[in-house]
């Protein structure tokens, strides 16, 4: 039987979105059908992938980058899956090496966390093109910066633990989304503010939808760089900050990290 156009055809030009496959008889045409099991298969695959830290570390290093490896008290994938509260503690092992390379005298602005979250995929992808442009961002904000820091089996409330003990003001967190039918890719972007033992979600701003077919790495560091610029001026974020981004970037001069 020969599949039927769907009259909704157009609405593919404005979204990713299953819309508009047609029919055939009293379902969708076979192709529709497999585009979606495939789509389904590579999100499943690239929950349970595994990332390859040393592989990061050495293009990051190839940037002229420094960054430490920290992991949540997660043991396993399957633990991180299972148990996400593990996946927002620091291990015993990170916590300690991280103390003992704290300086007293050392308060930071801001520190970036690279972590694999529910999508190794994304950040094995959209990591570096996104740290490449944000390296620019950094040398121009004014602010000082703490260390790379790079989190295996990592939720973003891990961000909040890091923040704490080194002495950051902010945090911000690009992690690997939970992976649905559009893409396996995407990364998302989490800044806090003045992190604390009583930090929720609400006290978070995110920019989401990082990938190839999504908001590109350069307009994510640029929005991010935006997004900070507004936090440390109102020294505010989460619900409690309204940023309107404008259509067009240019990027100031530097950042009031006024304490």
């Amino acid at each position: 039987m020969k599949p039927r156009l769907d009259e909704w055809n157009f609405l593919k030009e404005f979204t990713h979105a299953r819309v508009a496959m047609g029919r055939a008889g009293n379902a969708v045409p076979t192709q529709a059908w497999l585009a979606f099991k495939t789509a389904h298969a590579r999100a499943r695959e690239s929950v349970w992938k595994e990332i390859d830290f040393q592989q990061l570390e050495d293009e990051i290093r190839s940037h002229g980058l420094a960054s430490r490896q920290v992991q949540s008290q997660c043991k396993s994938k399957k633990e991180f899956l299972l148990e996400p509260d593990k996946g927002r503690r620091l291990c015993e092992e990170s916590r300690n090496a991280l103390q003992k390379s704290i300086s007293g005298k050392d308060i930071y602005d801001c520190i970036l966390l690279l972590g694999d979250g529910l999508s190794a995929e994304a950040l094995h992808k959209n990591g570096i093109p996104f740290l490449t442009e944000f390296v620019e961002v950094q040398k121009r904000s004014g602010l000082k910066w703490g260390p790379l820091i790079l989190a295996r089996y990592a939720r973003v409330a891990l961000g909040d633990e890091l923040a704490v003990l080194l002495k950051s003001k902010s945090i911000m967190t690009l992690i690997g989304e939970r992976p649905g039918l559009a893409s396996s890719e995407s990364l998302s972007l989490y800044y806090t503010y003045q992190v604390g033992s009583q930090t929720t979600d609400a006290d978070r701003n995110c920019i989401s939808n990082i990938h190839s077919e999504g908001l590109s790495p350069r307009g994510a560091a640029q929005m991010a760089f935006y997004l900070l610029e507004q936090s440390f001026k109102k020294k505010l974020s989460g619900v409690n900050l309204k940023v309107e981004y404008p259509s067009s970037f240019s990027l100031p001069a530097a950042v009031d990290p006024s304490r």
